[in-house]
């Protein structure tokens, strides 16, 4: 009795397991290179549906300065056609005395090769009482970026405990 109840219990467990699992096309394989600074290129790869063999799909590089503080994530896009990674777009890190951060979105712009094309940047401010966010979008028409989102959370920070 006891076997037989243990087996149906595997047995609805793997039938819950193949009726919620991933199809092979939906995951993800990774491989990084570090150095002394941290993780400094990774390579994320679509699993075919064979489920045994990857294509590209992503590549991540990652910069940061002498205190070993993230300064940009740039994204590459695999290009199936050149058989070459090719840039998306980075985040850029910015660390300001006030013990704030600031991470700008800038897309690749192909005309000027670099990543010039500026369109959103976050704010994240922390002092004694908790967290500030503010989100900006850049008005090109108007040359400005404008607020358009903040959240506060007050909490009191782990450190000032």
């Amino acid at each position: 009795m006891k076997t037989l109840v243990i087996s149906l219990a595997l047995a609805a467990a793997g039938m819950l397991n193949s009726a919620f699992a991933v199809t092979p096309s939906q995951r993800f394989a990774y491989n990084s290179d570090t150095d002394s600074t941290g993780v400094t290129t990774e390579y994320v790869y679509k699993v075919n549906e064979d489920g045994l063999t990857l294509r590209h799909h992503l590549k991540y590089r990652y910069t940061y300065d002498d205190a070993h503080r993230l300064l940009c994530k740039e994204t590459l896009r695999w290009d199936a056609v050149a058989a070459c990674y090719r840039p998306a777009f980075a985040l850029r890190y910015a660390y300001a005395a006030d013990a704030s951060v600031a991470v700008e979105l800038a897309l690749w712009n192909t005309r000027d090769q670099a990543y010039s094309d500026v369109r959103e940047k976050a704010v994240y401010a922390a002092d004694a009482f908790g967290l500030t966010y503010q989100a900006y979008a850049y008005d090109a028409d108007n040359r400005s970026w404008q607020l358009t989102g903040s959240h506060e959370v007050e909490a009191e920070l782990l450190a000032g405990r």
